[in-house]
């Protein structure tokens, strides 16, 4: 290409079309023909015949003018979707480089729109997720809330009957918050169950849901996990809370947990009867003094 020209990419079956364009734009032109519209650059697209039904979407990738057989025919061009149009009579020039460079200048202003309506998209997307999250997760802990607790149990529970599996859960109570809450504060009492929801939650699976049931009550819905093998990974949980230490600045605090069990089907079927075995475990492992687990009291019975 010679310096100093610009290119004008032509699609058209028409090859007398090339020597008329090549005279009427003289060297300020560089006259290239095209299979596609592919490059952000003006193309000439030849519409005397017919205008292909994809001429929208080509025209958000480059400056279309469409070349027509008379002023009738521009209107329908312009609806299909090229930034300007012509005709045979009009190939002068002043004319066709005018609306060559008016197409040009319709794209770009097109273009702009497009990349800020994409761009508004994109931020009325993240902001939606954002307030999902909201909703679903715990702001101190990162975990689930209560309320997607209660939307997806029951699901869960629908899903481990038609496979025929047992599901777990698990209510795990921190046994001396209310003591560091009222001796050093409820910031610091945040920064307990921040550490007991992570410490456990290195723990848990992909396929776990993890909660913060209440206040300083977290809950792990456990499925294809058996009464046995909650009471053995309970255990795990216990033994790491108890051994790990937590340093808020020059303290050295120990907490521990008490964790209640219960499983489907064979304590209860719905989820709000499960949620109340596992409740009732909880108060019994309260009740034997803390620092221990207790699957529900009814499943001996």
């Amino acid at each position: 290409m010679t310096a100093g020209t610009t290119p004008l990419f032509v699609i058209t079956t028409d090859g007398t079309l090339f020597a008329q364009l090549g005279s009427v734009l003289e060297s300020a032109w560089q006259i290239t023909p095209a299979a596609s519209v592919t490059e952000a650059q003006i193309h000439l697209f030849d519409l005397r015949e017919h205008i292909p039904p994809d001429l929208a979407a080509a025209a958000e990738q480059a400056p279309i003018v469409g070349l027509v057989r008379d002023p009738a025919d521009a209107v329908a061009a312009l609806q299909a979707g090229v930034h300007e149009a012509l005709t045979m009579a009009e190939l002068l020039p002043l004319c066709l480089t005018r609306v060559l460079t008016a197409a040009q200048i319709r794209w770009q202003i097109e273009y702009r729109r497009r990349q800020q309506l994409a761009e508004a998209r994109a931020q009325v997307q993240a902001l939606t997720v954002r307030l999902q999250n909201e909703q679903i997760r715990d702001p101190l802990t990162g975990l689930y809330t209560r309320r997607y607790l209660q939307e997806t149990l029951e699901r869960e529970l629908r899903r481990a009957d038609r496979e025929q599996i047992v599901l777990s859960v698990a209510l795990l109570d921190i046994d001396q918050l209310e003591q560091v809450n009222w001796q050093f504060g409820r910031a610091l009492g945040d920064v307990v169950i921040q550490h007991v929801a992570g410490l456990i939650g290195r723990q848990v699976r992909g396929g776990d849901i993890f909660c913060r049931y209440g206040g300083d009550e977290l809950l792990l819905v456990l499925p294809r996990v058996t009464p046995e093998t909650i009471l053995h990974r309970a255990e795990q949980w216990r033994m790491a809370i108890s051994h790990s230490v937590i340093r808020p600045g020059t303290l050295d605090l120990q907490v521990t947990i008490s964790i209640g069990t219960a499983t489907f089907p064979r304590d209860a079927r719905h989820a709000a009867d499960l949620l109340q075995c596992v409740g009732e475990a909880l108060y019994a492992a309260k009740m034997a003094g803390g620092n221990c687990i207790r699957p529900w009291p009814g499943a001996h019975k």
